[in-house]
């Protein structure tokens, strides 16, 4: 074999044809673009699956699937990754200075490890948790608190009804501080006392 000797394979270079040049070629006056129409303009292109106006196979494939914007600000930690956590309390903060979540991250959820390994006494804190995780944390002497996002309908009635007690003393504290506080609601028996003294 020599340099000179050298070719590339069959039908690995394909010779384009040349068009515009007479009507014998067959590709002579249009160039083999048609008569007028979007694809005889200089500017024609189709955009990808585009069918000519017919509905596409993209529209006509049925749905599946989606994506949740919660994805983005939750997150699940294994009982094996609160191993690496330094001191005894874990919460957002601590999980963030163990680089388990980013800063994107507003609810966490504890999960048991398909391997347990966990043997650090920790308190829980401000985190949900399954239940497994649970029974896994307080087997080796540690505590869980109540948690801002949980599964359980009792804990979350909880939580709810602490903010909104919350909430409606801030409003009436606001309301003090400019001299609009409104008068309480009656109770029960005060209805029923005015009742009685109008009859």
């Amino acid at each position: 074999m020599q340099l000179n000797t050298l070719k590339p394979a069959e039908g690995s270079h394909k010779v384009s044809n040349r068009v515009g040049r007479g009507i014998g070629s067959g590709l002579g006056k249009t160039c083999g673009r048609g008569v007028k129409g979007a694809g005889a303009r200089k500017s024609a292109h189709k955009r990808p699956g585009f069918e000519g106006g017919q509905m596409p196979l993209k529209i006509r494939l049925p749905k599946f699937g989606f994506w949740s914007p919660k994805a983005d600000v939750t997150a699940e930690v294994t009982l094996n990754d609160l191993n690496r956590i330094e001191g005894d309390v874990v919460d957002m903060n601590a999980l963030l200075a163990a680089r388990l979540i980013n800063k994107k991250v507003k609810f966490v959820k504890v999960v048991l490890s398909r391997v347990p390994n966990f043997t650090k006494k920790i308190t829980l804190k401000g985190l949900g948790c399954t239940k497994g995780a649970k029974a896994a944390i307080e087997a080796v002497g540690g505590t869980v608190e109540i948690a801002q996002y949980t599964t359980d309908a009792a804990a979350r009635r909880e939580l709810s009804n602490k903010k909104s007690a919350a909430k409606q003393k801030a409003r009436l504290d606001n309301l003090a501080a400019v001299g609009k506080v409104k008068p309480a609601k009656k109770t029960a028996e005060q209805k029923a006392a005015k009742k009685a003294a109008r009859g």
